[in-house]
C-alpha cells in the first residue's frame, strides 16, 4: 500500500515538474514572439527623421532616432547631421555679417516623419525649398546673388530676420520682389519694406482678432522696430 502510494507521489511530483517546464518554455516563447513583434513594430512605427534650421547661425541639421510608437518615448539617442545646403552656405560665408559664434540655441522645423505615417513639413521648409531651387552648379539663388551682389545685400539681411522671427510666411513675396527685373536695389528695398510693413499690419490685425494678444504684442513690437513711421503701424499703437 505504501509503494502505491509513494509511486503516485512520485509521479504527480514528475507531472507537476513537466507542467512547469512547459509553463515556462510556453512563457520564454510569448516573451520571444511578443519581442520580435514589438521590434518590428518598433522598426517600421517607430523611426523618427527630419531636419531642422537654426536661423541665427543659418545652417540646416538632419536628425533620427527610434520611440515607442503612439507614446512618443525615445528609446535611442538622437544621432544628428550637418545638411546645410549650398545656398545657405554662399549666403553665411559671403552676404551676412552678424552670423553669430558658438553652437545655435534656437531651431526650428523643416521636417519631421514618424514610421510610415508620412512627411510633415514645418514653417521652415518654405525658406528651405527655395534655396534648395535648381541643381548642381545651377543653384538659382547663388547664381542670383553673385550675378547681382548689390540687390543680394539687401535680400538676404530681410530674410535672416525674418527667419530669426519665425516669419517664413512672408519669404516667398519677400524673394518674388527682390527677383523683379528692371529695379533698383533702392527700389527694390523700398517696394520690400512697404510690403513687409503692410502685412505687419494684417498680421497683428489677425492675431488681435484671434484673442492672441502676447502673439500680436510681439510682432508689433518687431515691427515698430522696422518700420517706426509706418501709418498703420503707428494707429495700431495706438490702439494696443
Amino acid at each position: 500500500m505504501s509503494t502505491s502510494v509513494s509511486t503516485s507521489v512520485q509521479s504527480g511530483t514528475s507531472n507537476a515538474k513537466k507542467n512547469r517546464v512547459v509553463k515556462n518554455w510556453f512563457t520564454i516563447g510569448a516573451a520571444i514572439v511578443i519581442c520580435i513583434v514589438l521590434g518590428l513594430v518598433i522598426r517600421t512605427q517607430g523611426y523618427v527623421s527630419g531636419s531642422e534650421f537654426a536661423p541665427s547661425h543659418f545652417v540646416q541639421r538632419s536628425f533620427s532616432f527610434y520611440e515607442i510608437p503612439l507614446f512618443h518615448w525615445q528609446i535611442t539617442p538622437i544621432r544628428r547631421q550637418d545638411s546645410t545646403p549650398p545656398v545657405a552656405t554662399f549666403v553665411k560665408t559671403k552676404i551676412l555679417k552678424t552670423i553669430p559664434k558658438g553652437v545655435a540655441k534656437e531651431w526650428h522645423l523643416v521636417s519631421l516623419s514618424r514610421g510610415l505615417s508620412g512627411e510633415t513639413n514645418g514653417d521652415a521648409n518654405l525658406l528651405l525649398t527655395l534655396l534648395e531651387l535648381g541643381n548642381g552648379n545651377e543653384l538659382y539663388w547663388r547664381n542670383w546673388s553673385q550675378q547681382n551682389p548689390n540687390h543680394a545685400a539687401i535680400l538676404w539681411p530681410i530674410i535672416h530676420r525674418l527667419a530669426k522671427r519665425e516669419l517664413y510666411i512672408l519669404m516667398p513675396m519677400v524673394f518674388s520682389t527682390a527677383d523683379a527685373e528692371g529695379k533698383s536695389p533702392a527700389e527694390i528695398q523700398k517696394i520690400i519694406d512697404q510690403q513687409l510693413a503692410e502685412e505687419y499690419v494684417n498680421l497683428i490685425s489677425d492675431m488681435r482678432k484671434a484673442e492672441q494678444p502676447k502673439i500680436a504684442a510681439k510682432l508689433l513690437s518687431e515691427a515698430t522696430v522696422d518700420y517706426p513711421n509706418h501709418p498703420g503701424l503707428r494707429r495700431l499703437t495706438k490702439n494696443d
